[in-house]
């Protein structure tokens, strides 16, 4: 790592125990500082560690991240009152709701404004869909789409978004939990509520390392709140060890799990690194939150390349590009599920749509025609290392 990267994790470690950094090294680069605070959204939590040394920092930086502190500041704080609003209507109203991810991770940091979340993840029972749809009506929020995972809406004023999940287990957990398995049946009503409901503390983080994984594997990185809240979450609540690494055996996540909590405590707690865990550290820096775009080309040909060689790979990650595996067609043409015959016509519907809304898809199939070598052992190695090659 450079001096500059070392500085950004040692900020982040001190402010998520609620430390402060008192000494500011020679050398830094703040233009680098400052994308990696944006980058990996980390802003608020590089600011509040530096509280003791601001004499000692380049004051254009202090100004520029100020600014973007203010604006997390005030988000987290209209977000807040527009969650709880929401969240009490299904309350109210007695429909089933369950609060995900970022609801319950932000009361793990010092301050809730550390961990900025640009939505609001709640499962919601398929069944009472129109009942859910109605209130989101009735509470005025506008929809942004409908699809067959989620629906998403937001506050046209404020401009708080709520993803309203039809299912949570996705991706690496799908197969795990069931397709059928929305989520209500892993989870139980929380303490004072009638509807509110939350998942055991071993399905939960399990929850949480599938969506990293997701990630990770779809988009060839995850920054380092991902670490963050891994990290927070292991010292917040002691877990059973048995039976959590028995399930995540079972959904194929105990190397990442291992791998992941390995550079957390490498970053978090200095704990000495194997010659892996210092090149996911390294990955990690250069991703942003959820994504490392400069790696994406190389990831998506490092997923084919571990049943054939480098240059089939290539050809059959472009292939899959071309026509998606039918479970996704599925999922954008719902009408599919009754009547298969017409995949090849909606092959062809799609790539109109891809063609007419995002025209760089042609080049990302170029990218990775020109996967350089090193980039692709690079991810193959990563993703080896993270036992995420059947992602």
């Amino acid at each position: 790592m450079t001096i500059t990267e070392k500085f950004f994790v040692e900020c982040v470690k001190k402010a998520i125990k609620n430390e402060k950094i008192e000494i500011v090294p020679d050398g830094l680069d703040y233009k680098q500082l400052y994308n990696l605070c944006a980058t990996h959204s980390m802003s608020t939590v590089v600011f509040k560690a530096l509280e003791n040394v601001k004499e000692k920092i380049l004051p254009q930086f202090l100004t520029a991240i100020q600014r973007s502190v203010n604006r997390h500041v005030m988000i987290d704080v209209q977000s807040a009152y527009d969650i709880e609003t929401v969240l009490s209507a299904f309350e109210k109203r007695g429909l089933k709701y369950m609060p995900l991810k970022g609801y319950h991770l932000k009361k793990l940091y010092p301050s809730s404004d550390m961990r900025y979340a640009s939505d609001c993840d709640v499962l919601i029972d398929v069944n009472e869909l129109k009942e859910v749809r109605e209130l989101v009506n009735e509470l005025g929020l506008a929809t942004k789409r409908y699809d067959e995972h989620h629906d998403i809406v937001y506050y046209p004023t404020t401009r708080t978004i709520f993803e309203l999940h039809k299912t949570i287990f996705v991706g690496p957990l799908e197969q795990y939990f069931g397709v059928e398995n929305k989520g209500f049946d892993r989870a139980r009503v929380r303490d004072g509520y009638k509807y509110f409901y939350e998942l055991d503390r071993e399905i939960f983080y399990i929850s949480l390392l599938g969506h990293s994984a997701y990630h990770f594997a779809e988009s060839a990185g995850v920054g380092i709140r991902h670490l963050t809240d891994i990290y927070l979450y292991r010292k917040a609540y002691k877990l059973n060890e048995e039976y959590l690494n028995e399930q995540l055996d079972k959904c194929g996540l105990r190397q990442f799990k291992e791998q992941f909590e390995k550079v957390a405590n490498y970053f978090f707690e200095d704990e000495k690194a194997d010659e892996f865990t210092l090149k996911l550290a390294k990955h990690i820096l250069e991703s942003s939150l959820l994504a490392n775009q400069s790696k994406k080309s190389a990831s998506d040909v490092a997923a084919n390349a571990s049943q054939t060689n480098d240059k089939k790979a290539k050809s059959k990650s472009i292939w899959k590009k071309i026509f998606l595996p039918t479970e996704q067609m599925k999922f954008l043409f719902p009408i599919l599920k009754k009547a298969i015959i017409l995949l090849p016509i909606f092959h062809v519907v799609r790539w109109a749509q891809v063609l007419f809304t995002r025209p760089k898809a042609i080049g990302q199939l170029k990218k990775m025609n020109d996967v350089e070598p090193n980039d692709l052992a690079h991810m193959k190695e990563i993703r080896s290392g993270l036992g995420i090659n059947h992602l």
